[in-house]
């Protein structure tokens, strides 16, 4: 049924109850004038009832996005048939439990979805907040759970002087998720949130993002869950690098002999179907150093040193989370979020690796052979043995090395966890802990197809971000050393916290922090750039 809310600032709203929940789908948080103009943060309304009933468009991004999103989890939902818009796509959806009301004042969950930074939306089906809501309520936890869109690829996060000159600033994407948290901030209470007890959630890219929002002296949020990925994994670029990228992408647009005004007009007006299909993987996709929304590149010391001010959030967001799955940097993975990545990345592999690290860690060779002989790869290694072992190097310097960088720089509260629960579907991963098979757990959205002792790690997994979002998730220390374990459930294990961060029954490996005495570990993730520029 629907429900009218009277607002303080946005009049009334038409949103439905039903299932134990309130939603409101659709809601505008920002303005554009364009595609890359500023978003301009709504504060208030006037007139008519605001419908809230459907889901607003996405980010204009590849059509197929949500399908390799699901192809990943390796089980179908059941689609929904969603419009795309370069202008109208800065919406969020608000779910809260049935009665809520401005006094309420629950924790507020506010989710930023991963895809790279080139596909997802908040209106996919595995991100529907219906169950996630309902659970929250019957644990006696309840929340205001929030999730948004903002603009993805080419403009989100497309610059270059001379766009820059004509005023369209560096790291839209970034930008609209900041005027997103200013719209919590504003409107939320309205809804039965705490403005004052919010918790910023991303996974992935989502991740990612919410590590460069802890770089911001603006304390828009109480505590931070970060999942698989950080801003280790994606990396800001100079503007040197940016420039190179938007004369690329001049090219692929046909674009480039055209006057400066011309092309500024064709970007602003082409079809944006239409600049998505010419722009090929290769064109990058990333954040821009920019000294403002983004940071000069941080180094792996600086996060893990608790005494660093780095990031700058540590002085205002009391509480992280922050966690991996156990095969996190699966093939699918790589296939699907990272945009410079081609299919044939197995070919020749094992070569390619070692080359590459040998390349990078030219200072230290004796550190190189031992990386790989531990990973048990040599040049002659078989391309289908080579690339797991390529691919357990990336997921332990990628996702697991920054958790552990993290957790022992924070100076508040650090809670570590693992999620160790094997995908239960047929598909290639089949028994394996992937890339964002923890989402499904969490959200609810696959509980029927799980058996009892699977809906029993995500009901555990779904508690523990309860509690976080409470304040009240006790941490097991206070330097970070321990983690809370969720799966596997065919081995008896729901949930269980272990006393150390590798080895044993935390299932992390400890290789590579065994063999880099002495380097950095950001010399190990250029191994992945020079790797990927291989092929």
């Amino acid at each position: 049924m629907t429900s009218i809310l009277k607002t303080t600032f946005l009049g009334e709203i038409r949103g439905t109850t039903e299932n134990g929940v309130s939603r409101y789908l659709g809601i505008k948080y920002a303005n554009l004038k364009n595609r890359l103009a500023d978003a301009k943060l709504i504060e208030e309304r006037h007139g008519y009832v605001m419908k809230a009933t459907q889901d607003g468009p996405t980010a204009v991004s590849p059509s197929f996005g949500c399908d390799i999103e699901l192809s990943a989890i390796q089980h179908p939902l059941l689609k929904k048939e969603l419009l795309q818009s370069d202008i109208d796509c800065l919406n969020l959806n608000i779910t809260v439990p049935s009665g809520t009301t401005s006094l309420s004042k629950l924790p507020v969950f506010l989710f930023v979805h991963g895809g790279g930074l080139v596909i997802g939306a908040n209106s996919w089906p595995q991100f529907d907040f219906t169950r996630f809501v309902n659970l929250s309520e019957e644990k006696n936890l309840p929340i205001v759970a929030v999730s948004i869109n903002y603009r993805l690829g080419a403009f989100g996060f497309l610059t270059s002087d001379e766009l820059r000159s004509a005023g369209y600033k560096a790291n839209n994407g970034i930008r609209d998720q900041r005027i997103a948290m200013r719209w919590v901030q504003k409107h939320i209470l309205d809804f039965g949130g705490d403005p004052e007890n919010v918790t910023l959630a991303g996974m992935s890219a989502g991740g990612a993002s919410v590590t460069y929002h802890l770089h911001s002296d603006e304390p828009l949020f109480k505590r931070a869950i970060v999942m698989s990925g950080t801003f280790f994994l994606i990396r800001a670029l100079s503007y040197e690098a940016h420039e190179e990228n938007y004369r690329k992408v001049l090219d692929m647009l046909g674009l480039t002999n055209l006057s400066p005004d011309a092309r500024m007009k064709a970007l602003l007006e082409v079809p944006g179907h239409d600049i998505v299909a010419k722009i090929p993987p290769s064109a990058l996709t990333a954040p821009a150093i920019d000294g403002e929304m983004v940071l000069p590149d941080i180094s792996f010391a600086e996060v893990e040193n608790s005494y660093s001010d780095v990031p700058r959030g540590k002085a205002w967001c009391r509480d992280l989370m922050i966690g991996d799955s156990q095969t996190d940097g699966s093939s699918t993975l790589l296939l699907s979020i990272m945009p410079v990545l081609e299919p044939d990345m197995k070919t020749n592999c094992a070569k390619r690796f070692s080359d590459s690290i040998h390349s990078v860690l030219a200072a230290h060779p004796n550190e190189a052979e031992r990386i790989l002989e531990a990973y048990s790869i040599a040049d002659g290694t078989p391309d289908d043995r080579a690339l797991p072992s390529v691919l357990e190097f990336f997921n332990d310097v990628m996702f697991f090395a920054p958790v552990l960088a993290f957790a022992r720089g924070w100076n508040g509260d650090a809670h570590v966890y693992y999620f160790n629960e094997g995908n239960p579907w047929e598909g290639p991963w089949k028994g394996h802990a992937t890339h964002i098979l923890d989402l499904a757990y969490l959200f609810q959205n696959f509980r029927e197809f799980m058996t009892p002792q699977q809906q029993e790690v995500g009901f555990a997994f779904a508690e523990d971000i309860f509690k976080f979002c409470h304040g009240v998730l006790q941490a097991e220390d206070d330097k970070g050393l321990s983690a809370r374990v969720y799966g596997s459930s065919n081995k008896g294990l729901v949930r269980s916290v272990v006393n150390q961060l590798h080895g044993g029954k935390s299932m992390r490996r400890d290789i590579v922090l065994n063999c880099v005495a002495g380097m950095s570990f950001d010399d190990l993730l250029k191994v992945f750039t020079v790797f990927n520029e291989s092929q």
